[in-house]
């Protein structure tokens, strides 16, 4: 197994205290206090480019204390995404994920603009030909300039990439500035440094509903569904994604409705296409269900890009598959 590789100038910023949010298709330790980003991981994959960003804005997430508009207005920040837009515009969901402000960083309209932005797009074209890891580890100090309007700039971004199959590596390093230099004079060597490994982390994989929740009510036919997930990457179907780490699995949700499917029982053949057994190939994370007046017990089960259920990487549970918690809904 590869160690995750990290700049030795890391040791020596600052480390807020953070909360970590799983969106499915990247990862992030957010700092309510700095109101950014201090890491935020994701796996690019040669994904389809379909969708265009149109009115799509960035918005708050629910309870977490972040930076906001006015922290990037009549200023020389932009909004950086780190986990960018670019490598997951293959569907309106993936891509209004990466708008949250939790994914957005104070950076140099230069530097956003210029070196980072061809560095993005150098990554997405490596992954044309291979599976890659990306991790950014977004840099303070104990004097990182605080602005007005409350945030924290970072004084710098790392950003390192591991290519999956081949075990290769590459890592950058950018100070938070203006900058003319191409994106590959940032490149350093990578130093070996586990202090902010996730292994610990590691210990279970989820899958829930966000809503609706078990004994949820009503008497429309149409409602919505929402899909949660921990230490899962969320990949459309047909695309292989290679185990990069023990940490995480990838896949996709398949809603099972009445138990009309018995997962257990057939543990290595795909998930069926039927009535009652939707799939989400698209890496969908919600829906609107029609149903007709009546209850139903609904199921959601991780699939892989072959629609084969997912076995979780548990030590001593390896061969659990990653389900969630039936509930039980009622259409009066």
């Amino acid at each position: 197994m590869h160690k995750f590789i990290f700049f030795l100038l890391l040791s020596t910023s600052l480390i807020a205290d953070h909360i970590v949010l799983d969106k499915g298709i990247y990862k992030v330790w957010y700092s309510s206090e700095l109101e950014q980003p201090i890491k935020v991981s994701y796996v690019v994959i040669n994904r389809p480019n379909i969708v265009e960003r149109g009115s799509l804005n960035f918005y708050k997430e629910t309870n977490i204390h972040t930076s906001d508009n006015k922290d990037y207005y009549g200023n020389e920040w932009d909004k950086g995404h780190m986990a960018p837009a670019i490598h997951f515009s293959d569907s309106a969901e993936n891509l209004k994920a990466t708008y949250s402000y939790v994914n957005s960083a104070l950076q140099h309209m230069n530097l956003n603009r210029g070196a980072w932005r061809d560095l993005e797009t150098a990554v997405r074209n490596w992954a044309k030909n291979e599976t890659l890891f990306v991790e950014n580890n977004i840099l303070f100090k104990d004097d990182s300039f605080k602005l007005e309007t409350g945030a924290t700039i970072p004084y710098g971004f790392e950003k390192h990439i591991k290519f999956v199959e081949s075990g290769d590596t590459k890592c950058y390093f950018f100070p938070n500035e203006a900058t003319d230099r191409s994106w590959n004079e940032y490149e350093q060597d990578c130093l070996e440094n586990d202090a902010f490994s996730d292994q610990k982390e590691c210990n279970e994989h989820e899958l829930f509903f966000i809503e609706p929740s078990n004994g949820f009510k009503t008497d429309k036919p149409k409602f919505k569904v929402k899909f949660g997930t921990k230490n899962i990457s969320i990949s459309p179907a047909g695309i292989e994604v290679k185990k990069i780490d023990p940490c995480r699995v990838s896949g996709h949700h398949h809603l099972i409705i009445n138990n009309s499917y018995d997962v257990d029982d057939n543990k290595e053949a795909p998930i069926p296409f039927a009535k009652n057994i939707l799939h989400f190939g698209g890496g969908q994370t919600e829906a609107e269900l029609n149903l007709q007046p009546g209850k139903y017990k609904l199921q959601l089960v991780l699939g892989d890009y072959q629609h084969k259920p997912v076995n979780s990487s548990r030590i001593g549970q390896q061969n659990d598959l990653i389900v969630s918690n039936v509930i039980e809904i009622e259409i009066q």
